[in-house]
């Protein structure tokens, strides 16, 4: 860190307001600063943030396979490895079908779309984004892709479940065979502790590295298209807050502690989140901060967090739901009490697998839309928005994650030495 004795929570909130200040100054619309001669510089402003998430990223998939097999081999037996996956995965999917019914709900109590104009749709017909693929695999597809049939090829394009299910056999073999897997089990324990170490490194980018990310997004988001969405923007972000109050709830039900210094501990994972809007490459330091600052068990966080970091997206599933109802407002396509049963299970089926990386959530809403029959080029309404609520969606899948391996922390118990199997 560039300033030790600041504590590095600030440094991260300094440098996001002094980015957010520098962003909307270099903004082309500020009428500062001319489009032409912003451009060179650009490259230069994003790169400290490029080598920021490189780092991460380059240790991001090794990282998730030695944690959860570590994390799984540490168990005691298989039965344990059942107990704490199902209640993880209930867990992860019960606060996703809320979170849907968060955004589905007060999209059509505050009804956004219908402020929108048919110019607004017009104007950013100038401006599409890149073609998204909206074709979709079947369930059997999906669910025989998940194992790797190339791991190189697994880890070049990020397909997280299948790295995460490569990492739970590798746990499950450790588990069932301690004596052959030994010299295995101590290179994943070196290499664990090489990315950590890495991890620690890349930190001290961190406030230039959130600096200049800042910066970037607020020069790219057009303050006109803001203006137009802030009804948008507003149930977004009063549903992302509304999903907070939820997890805060949560931890007080099945923890007794206090919500507030819950958040209060993990406080520097959601401003870098917010910076990088990418939950897998904030995934490094949410295990440090699991491990170091709520002391939670390495066998819960090493499993929980790589998985939620894969399937746990609540902020994203509002986001999709938001985005959907608003765009059948836009569109005025009636959406009846069966679609709106259908577009839960579908958001919440879709947001499970969805890649941890920025942007990504364009493209599983055009699926989304296709399949409810809303027009996909409304997205071009969306489009130049969705980086500032991509930030915000991340900051609370984050902190949702990290409070689902808070909880199991609690609630699940290891069968004792002398408990049969």
């Amino acid at each position: 860190m560039f300033f030790p004795k600041i504590p590095f929570w600030i440094q991260i909130l300094v440098s996001l307001l002094l980015g957010l200040v520098f962003g909307i100054f270099l903004n082309p619309e500020s009428g500062f600063v001319s489009a032409l001669n912003l451009k060179p510089y650009l490259p230069w402003m994003k790169l400290p943030g490029d080598i920021f998430l490189n780092l991460l990223q380059m240790i991001m998939i090794p990282l998730v396979i030695v944690s959860i097999a570590l994390g799984v081999s540490s168990l005691r037996n298989l039965k344990d490895l059942w107990n704490l996956g199902s209640k993880t995965l209930l867990y992860f999917i019960f606060t996703t079908v809320v979170s849907v019914n968060i955004g589905i709900s007060l999209t059509l109590i505050i009804k956004p779309g219908n402020q929108i104009q048919n110019q607004t749709i017009t104007s950013n017909q100038n401006n599409p984004p890149a073609a998204l693929d909206t074709k979709q695999e079947s369930i059997p597809e999906i669910i025989a892709n998940i194992i790797p049939k190339n791991l190189v090829n697994v880890w070049s394009k990020q397909q997280m479940l299948s790295v995460v299910f490569f990492g739970m056999i590798l746990g499950i073999f450790f588990l069932t065979s301690r004596d052959s897997g030994a010299a295995l089990k101590a290179f994943c324990h070196s290499l664990e502790s090489f990315c950590l170490w890495v991890v620690k490194v890349t930190m001290k980018l961190a406030p230039l590295a959130v600096l200049g990310l800042m910066s970037y997004a607020m020069v790219q988001i057009g303050f006109s298209l803001v203006m137009g969405l802030v009804s948008y923007i507003g149930t977004v972000l009063l549903g992302l807050i509304c999903i907070l109050i939820f997890y805060g709830i949560l931890v007080f039900l099945f923890t007794r502690k206090n919500p507030a210094r819950f958040l209060n501990q993990v406080r520097e994972i959601p401003l870098l989140g917010f910076s990088t809007s990418s939950s897998s490459s904030v995934l490094p330091y949410s295990l440090k901060v699991a491990k170091e600052k709520l002391k939670l068990k390495e066998t819960v966080a090493d499993f929980v967090l790589p998985l939620g970091a894969t399937i746990n997206m609540d902020g994203t599933a509002l986001y999709q739901a938001v985005a959907t109802v608003f765009l059948s407002q836009v569109y005025q396509v009636d959406l009846n009490g069966l679609d709106l049963f259908l577009l839960v299970g579908t958001v919440t089926a879709a947001s499970i697998g969805t890649a941890a990386t920025p942007g990504v959530g364009l493209v599983i809403l055009a699926s989304i839309l296709y399949t409810f029959q809303i027009p996909v080029e409304g997205i071009t309404i969306l489009f130049g928005v969705d980086r500032f609520l991509d930030m915000c969606r991340t900051s609370v899948n984050l902190t949702g994650d990290l409070s689902c391996a808070f909880i199991m922390d609690h609630i699940w118990k290891e069968t004792k030495p002398n408990e049969k199997t």
